[in-house]
């Protein structure tokens, strides 16, 4: 009988130091967090208002070549061909600017989102290393990038926006 309660005892403690060391999961929206943060929409009005400048600088940049290019069909055939061929430089010159122009655009619009946006994100990762640290979790996925194949564990995202303070 008091070999039986060794091993009934010697069980529960086997048991409570597994359960100890269980893991613990959690899972995250963090896209959907990230666009719930009110800097988000700041950044975004940021953003857009800089395209609509540069839309602006476009379009004035189309009409002026569509204007040179309506005066050069109109002309072209009284025109020697020195001027014509200077004007038609001048049109490839204007068209060549504008392609440079809206690839530029591009890339600094890109740059921008990039350099709004990362302070935001640096700023949930750390919230949510804090939350998995403060409440044991092993493992915290983020279920907006698909990986995620069992969708089990705690939802940390009010966890998470607690530690944001939202």
């Amino acid at each position: 009988m008091k070999m039986k309660n060794i091993f009934t005892v010697l069980a529960l403690l086997a048991g409570l130091s597994f359960s100890a060391e269980a893991q613990k999961f959690g899972h995250i929206d963090a896209q959907s967090l990230l666009l719930s943060l009110p800097e988000r929409v700041d950044a975004q009005q940021t953003i857009e208002a800089a395209a609509k400048e540069y839309e602006g600088e476009m379009i004035r940049m189309q009409e002026e070549l569509k204007t040179k290019y309506g005066e050069y069909q109109a002309k072209t055939a009284t025109w020697p061909d020195a001027i014509r061929q200077q004007k038609e430089k001048e049109l490839q010159a204007l068209d060549q600017g504008l392609q440079e122009f809206g690839q530029t655009v591009q890339m600094d619009l890109a740059r921008m989102e990039e350099n709004l946006l990362t302070p935001m994100i640096e700023r949930v990762q750390v919230a949510i290393q804090d939350v998995g640290k403060a409440h044991g979790f092993t493992y915290i996925f983020d279920s907006s990038m698909g990986a995620t194949l069992y969708n089990g564990g705690e939802d940390v995202t009010d966890l998470v926006k607690t530690k944001l303070g939202l």
